[in-house]
């Protein structure tokens, strides 16, 4: 491959703002697997794995091998696909608990409506024990919903609404 098209490739993708490692890499073999592409790449992010471009054409292959699919069979298909195009890679949560090992958001708020119906409770002390329960099980997501109810008081909707519950949940410890 000639520099002037190494060139090109590496304009065209920082006028992006994608330049990575990865994304140059791609971009100057596409016929490499998403594996190969990894392995080139120098893990940017220690919370991110997988560079972002090899995760979007992994998706794109796995997309187009299962291209008569739809609905639930497509979602699995896909799920299925992609992880083992990574297979050191845990890609996604299951049975009630995210890649890290919590609880989902759906799970620990089930758990706590069980254990509030166990002990009986209504009304405001039911809600009041459902809150607390959620915050002890996913304080992350506590947060954000505390960040959230603050900022919908001030009246932020849309972009505006989001970048304050970013800024709350990076400011407050938790």
């Amino acid at each position: 491959m000639s520099r002037l098209t190494v060139f090109a490739a590496v304009l065209a993708l920082s006028s992006t703002a994608v330049c990575s490692t990865a994304a140059l890499a791609q971009s100057v073999s596409r016929s490499a697997s998403p594996e190969a592409v990894v392995r080139q790449a120098a893990a940017p992010a220690a919370a991110d794995p997988i560079p972002r471009a090899a995760r979007a054409e992994a998706r794109r292959d796995c997309y187009a091998e299962n291209i008569a699919l739809t609905g639930t069979d497509l979602r699995q298909a896909m799920r299925d696909c992609m992880q083992a195009r990574f297979p050191g890679v845990k890609l996604y949560g299951s049975d009630g608990l995210t890649r890290d090992g919590r609880p989902t958001a759906a799970t620990a708020r089930t758990q706590c409506r069980q254990e509030a119906d166990q002990r009986g409770l209504a009304g405001e002390e039911r809600r009041q024990a459902l809150v607390s329960c959620f915050g002890a099980k996913r304080p992350d997501l506590a947060q954000r919903a505390e960040c959230r109810k603050e900022a919908r008081g001030k009246g932020l909707a849309g972009e505006a609404l989001r970048a304050a519950i970013a800024a709350c949940t990076r400011s407050e410890p938790g």
